[in-house]
C-alpha cells in the first residue's frame, strides 16, 4: 500500500526545486495548465515554436504534451520537443485528447512513440482503447458511453497492454481512474463528476503529473497529482459553475497534506 505521508512530501520538494515545466498544451487550456503548474511550485513555460525547441526543452525538467485542437506548427514542435527531451533523458508525458476521434492525432501519436520514449500515455477510455485498438466510441474529445461501460477487468488489462509494448506508465482517467505499469495497477476513487463541466480539467491534470513527474517517479507523481486535483473537486463550492472553477484552482495550490492523506481513495492489485 503506498505510503500517504512519503506521497504528499514531494509537494514540499517540488516547491525546493522549482523545476521547469515545457508544457506544450492547446490554446484552450494553456491558462489554466500553467497557473496548475504554478500553484504547485513549478515554473512553466508553454514554448511551442518548432525552433525553439533546441534551445527551450533541454533547459527543462520534464516535457508535457498535449494533442488538444492539435494544428501543424504544434505537431512539429512536439515532434522536435520529443527528440530533444529523449536526447537528455528527460521524462515525457502525453495527454491523447481526441485520438479516439481524429485519425491524425493517433497516427501522429503512434509516430511519436514509434520514436521515443514517453514516461506517461494519459486518455480518458475511448483514448486509451482507440490507441490499442484503433477505434472507440468517442464523442469527440469526450468518452463515449460504451468505452465508458466496459468492464473494469477489460480496461486494466487494455491499459497494461499498452503499458507493456510502449514501456510507460499508462493513465485512463474517469469514474474510476487506473494507473498501471508492467503487472501492478492502481485504483483511485475520488473525484466528482463536476470536473467534467469545466473544460481543460484534464489537460490541469496532465500539467501536474509533468510537474511532479520533474521530481519523482511516474507513479508517485500521477498518484500525487490526481489526489490534488480530484480531492480538491470533491471539496469546491459546486453550486456554480465558475464559481467551482475558481475553487478548484485555489485548492490545487493550497489543499493540506492532511486533507489529501484523509480523503485518498487508492486500491492496489497486480495482474
Amino acid at each position: 500500500m503506498k505510503n500517504l505521508k512519503d506521497l504528499v512530501k514531494i509537494r514540499a520538494e517540488i516547491r525546493k526545486k522549482e523545476p521547469l515545466i515545457h508544457a506544450i498544451t492547446n490554446p484552450i487550456a494553456i491558462n489554466m495548465v500553467a497557473n496548475s503548474i504554478l500553484f504547485v511550485g513549478a515554473k512553466p513555460i508553454c514554448a511551442e515554436h518548432p525552433q525553439e525547441m533546441e534551445d527551450i526543452t533541454p533547459k527543462a525538467d520534464s516535457l508535457s504534451i498535449n494533442l488538444g485542437n492539435i494544428n501543424q506548427q504544434r505537431m512539429e514542435a512536439m515532434d522536435r520537443a520529443s527528440f530533444f527531451a529523449s536526447k537528455k533523458g528527460l521524462p515525457i508525458v502525453i495527454d491523447l485528447v481526441g485520438i479516439g476521434a481524429s485519425k491524425l492525432r493517433l497516427n501522429f501519436a503512434k509516430n511519436l512513440f514509434d520514436k521515443y520514449k514517453f514516461s506517461l500515455l494519459k486518455g480518458n477510455a475511448s483514448e486509451i482503447i482507440a490507441l490499442a485498438k484503433g477505434a472507440s466510441s468517442a464523442k469527440g474529445v469526450d468518452v463515449g458511453k460504451d468505452d465508458e461501460d466496459k468492464s473494469l477487468e477489460y480496461l486494466i488489462k487494455t491499459c497494461q497492454a499498452l503499458s507493456k509494448k510502449y514501456q510507460a506508465a499508462v493513465l485512463l482517467t474517469g469514474k474510476i481512474d487506473i494507473l498501471v505499469k508492467d503487472n501492478k495497477y492502481y485504483l483511485i476513487e475520488n473525484g466528482c463528476p463536476e470536473l467534467s463541466n469545466i473544460t481543460a480539467t484534464g489537460c490541469m491534470l496532465t500539467g501536474l503529473i509533468s510537474a511532479f513527474i520533474a521530481v519523482t517517479d511516474v507513479i508517485n507523481a500521477s498518484l500525487l497529482a490526481m489526489l490534488i486535483m480530484e480531492i480538491g473537486a470533491e471539496m469546491s463550492d459546486k453550486d456554480k459553475p465558475y464559481s467551482f472553477f475558481v475553487d478548484l484552482m485555489d485548492k490545487i495550490g493550497t489543499i493540506s497534506d492532511e486533507i489529501i492523506i484523509d480523503h485518498a481513495k487508492i486500491k492496489e492489485g497486480e495482474i
